[in-house]
């Protein structure tokens, strides 16, 4: 657990998320025009996220930047293939 919240990772992924609630907070109370730039900007965000998330828990077995660094251009075409599934499932929420 101790690892977890020292990953360099794991504080850009928060700092990010804190600026966005911020963002969203704003433009929904002052600025209602520029509301879906900031809930794009968002999902955006939970999409990164939840790509990291599988990444680093549901194929934890596999180093990524070890195996993108080989070349694997099937390593790549499958983590391609999640985040074309993040992305599709968040376009349609």
């Amino acid at each position: 657990m101790k690892d977890f919240f020292t990953n360099s990772a794991t504080k850009t992924i928060a700092i990010v998320t804190f600026f966005t609630i911020i963002f969203l907070v704003i433009t929904y109370n002052w600025f209602v025009e520029f509301s879906s730039f900031s809930v794009g900007i968002a999902k955006g965000v939970l999409g990164i996220f939840l790509y990291w998330v599988i990444d680093k828990y549901a194929v934890k077995e596999i180093d990524t930047i070890e195996e993108l660094r080989k070349g694997n251009v099937a390593y790549g075409l499958f983590t391609l293939g999640i985040a074309v599934i993040i992305a599709a499932a968040i376009v349609n929420s």
